[in-house]
């Protein structure tokens, strides 16, 4: 128990250094490349900041353990919304262009719609997770797309040997290292603490887990907004949400056929469509997330967590 506390503090020390580094490095690629913030949260460091989800699940799909592998993708998809920009709307107001996010956040939806959809009888075949998997597949075609017709509408020019540009990468790298292996640390530890509580592992996988493998995006986004530059947190929020719910959960069941706990079914589910529901709310109508709007969201992500434990 004391190594395992040892060991989680060690892996928030190395998120937080690694956060720093991502968001140094991607507003320095977004300035050198000219692709907008927000779509740069929404590719490089959404996919960066998305490798704790996809190997703890993978890990947790090979042992056989569905439970742990779903529970950790919906967890965290609910984190990144409730908590996470939450905490990044009360730093700092989020403002941001409707259509970009509004594009993205129909993948993100679909997503979630298609999941409910095929475990309806709370299992997910391999058939229906290769779906998914394709649909992960297409997006990030679709972000590489964005990416490239971003760069010609702000007419900028090729900077591949541009010194700031390759000291930018290799600091991304870094600090993608750094992120992966905190959160290893973190939830390996985490879940040793929790199980020894006697917790089960779906409990687990939509709270704990769900929370230790969304730290790089709550760190990447708490950096993010101290230094002004909020927007590429929310593309990051967006864009680990649809590779959460698209990639993960299709590797996942690619894997091993997903036998879903019914507290994913009756309680988490309808968590992520009202969490929705108020994020897709607040774009439509207003264009920025404001700090009301992220006590709002951190009082929802409250209530859920509370309720995961007592019910």
């Amino acid at each position: 128990m004391i190594l395992d506390s040892v060991l989680f503090f060690v892996g928030l020390v190395l998120m937080g250094r690694g956060g720093d580094l991502f968001v140094d490095a991607s507003s320095q690629l977004s300035r050198t490349l000219r692709i907008p913030r927000i779509v740069i949260g929404g590719t490089i460091v959404s996919v960066a900041t998305t490798v704790p989800e996809l190997l703890t699940s993978v890990q947790a799909s090979l042992v056989g353990d569905t439970g742990l592998a779903l529970g950790n993708a919906i967890g965290s998809s609910i984190t990144n919304i409730g908590l996470i920009a939450g905490v990044v709307a009360i730093i700092m107001p989020i403002e941001f262009g409707r259509s970009n996010v509004l594009k993205r956040s129909a993948w993100m939806v679909s997503g979630a719609v298609l999941i409910v959809f095929f475990s309806w009888d709370l299992t997910m075949s391999r058939t229906y997770a290769v779906v998914l998997l394709l649909l992960a597949v297409l997006y990030l075609a679709w972000d590489v797309v964005g990416v490239i017709r971003s760069r010609a509408d702000m007419n900028g020019e090729t900077a591949d040997n541009n010194p700031k540009t390759l000291n930018a990468v290799g600091r991304f790298l870094l600090g993608a290292l750094f992120v992966a292996f905190g959160s290893y640390l973190l939830v390996d530890s985490g879940q040793n603490i929790a199980v020894a509580l006697g917790v089960s592992t779906t409990i687990i996988g939509l709270s704990l887990v769900a929370f230790g493998t969304s730290l790089p995006e709550l760190v990447t986004g708490i950096k993010a907004a101290r230094r002004g530059i909020p927007d590429l947190s929310l593309g990051n929020i967006i864009g680990a949400n649809v590779l959460n719910l698209l990639l993960i959960v299709g590797v996942s069941g690619a894997i091993t056929p997903l036998v879903l706990k019914p507290v994913s079914q009756q309680y988490a589910f309808p968590w992520l469509g009202l969490f929705f529901a108020v994020l897709l709310g607040v774009v439509i109508r207003h264009g920025v997330i404001r700090r009301a709007a992220g006590i709002g969201l951190l009082l929802l992500f409250t209530f859920y967590t509370v309720g995961l434990f007592v019910q």
